[in-house]
């Protein structure tokens, strides 16, 4: 019995030394309801993770409602890769005592129709600029959640249009849609879709767009970061999953797969009808805008989206948001990026953007109906 015993626990260890090594495994935090995130759904979708990196890696991609829950999420080591706007990510990476955070890719970049609008209640007057809007704003219930890009651009608002609220709320876009329709709000910021969602031009008709970023020269613009550990420990790892997100945006900016990229969304954007997720992203917004450029992709950052972070970390130094005025040297590194890029073979398709621009389109031209 002995002797049997001590074989079967030769046995059992000699298989245990046999068997392949457990796989690596990695969280990607996203937002479905962003449209930042559109294209880690695609990603997720096609698997096109697997075509680029190492045999044997797993990913995880880890839906969440808003950038700060993806950026605590990656403080705690819960994930490694994370999509969110601008305003969570310098927020993130301004706490290099928790977890050193790198910038390493956009995800697109608007002048402001994207996270950066005012929406009203229905029955608000018409506006013929945007001091009447503030004026009307002063002592209303406004609202937008806190930490956003969406309350940057509000905290902008106020500050140029010296507006003073009679209450600023922080609350979440599901609870922000939901007080609109029950009237007791009477303005907010928040992104898309769910701001197409509740607005008139295709949504429910429960609120009105009256400004967008260039009321205070807010750009909106998406970041992809990654933790600063997993990029040196896991290098071919990073750069696969850059490779595969560099496939998805131009999956996305080709009009013959708006269709495709909507319905993959819509299996994680729950609720949300599909016309209202394809105006969200590929729609011209606000309706009666003269500049048809929705988003540009640049993949890797330019003057343009530089600047934009430069200006982020002193506002929110201001506000008392951060405890830094500027972000440490280095947080943004596209090398990965760019090396990404190169290898690819691509040129670049303008000054502006390397990938591309959307064009936003009228709702008509929206191929789902609601």
């Amino acid at each position: 019995m002995k002797i049997k015993s001590l074989l079967g626990t030769l046995a059992l260890s000699l298989g245990l030394l046999a068997s392949p090594a457990a796989a690596e495994k990695f969280v990607v935090g996203f937002q479905p309801y962003d449209t930042i995130s559109y294209q880690a759904i695609v990603n997720a979708e096609l698997e096109l993770w697997k075509k680029y990196t190492p045999a044997g890696t797993e990913i995880e991609f880890q839906p969440a409602l808003q950038g700060t829950v993806v950026a605590n999420n990656m403080l705690a080591n819960k994930a490694q890769v994370g999509y969110m706007s601008v305003m969570p990510a310098t927020i993130l990476c301004s706490k290099p005592k928790q977890a050193e955070i790198k910038m390493v890719a956009t995800l697109g970049m608007s002048k402001g129709t994207r996270c950066s609008l005012v929406v009203v209640r229905k029955d608000a007057p018409e506006f013929k600029s945007n001091e009447e809007v503030a004026r009307w704003l002063d002592g209303k219930i406004i609202a937008a959640p806190k930490g956003s890009a969406s309350d940057q651009y509000l905290r902008r608002f106020f500050e140029k249009y010296n507006v003073k609220p009679g209450e600023y709320l922080n609350q979440s876009i599901e609870v922000i849609a939901t007080n609109f329709r029950i009237g007791k709000i009477d303005a907010a910021s928040l992104w898309e879709p769910t701001l197409s969602r509740i607005a008139t031009d295709v949504g429910e008709g429960t609120a009105r767009i009256v400004a967008d970023g260039s009321a205070c020269d807010n750009p909106d613009l998406g970041i992809l970061n990654m933790r600063a550990d997993f990029v040196k420990n896991h290098r071919d790892v990073a750069k696969g999953y850059l490779r595969a997100e560099l496939e998805a945006q131009r999956y996305m900016l080709d009009p013959a797969n708006w269709e495709n990229v909507i319905n993959m969304v819509s299996k994680y954007a729950t609720g949300i009808p599909k016309n209202v997720l394809w105006y969200s992203i590929y729609g011209l917004v606000p309706s009666d805008s003269s500049d048809p450029v929705r988003e540009w992709k640049n993949f890797y950052f330019g003057d343009r989206e530089n600047a934009n972070i430069v200006e982020v970390a002193p506002f929110l130094f201001k506000s008392k948001i951060i405890s830094m005025e500027k972000l440490p040297d280095g947080t943004v590194d596209d090398t990965l990026a760019r090396e990404v890029f190169k290898e690819a073979g691509y040129a670049p398709a303008s000054p502006d953007a390397a990938l591309g621009v959307i064009k936003g389109a009228k709702a008509a031209d929206c191929p789902f109906k609601n």
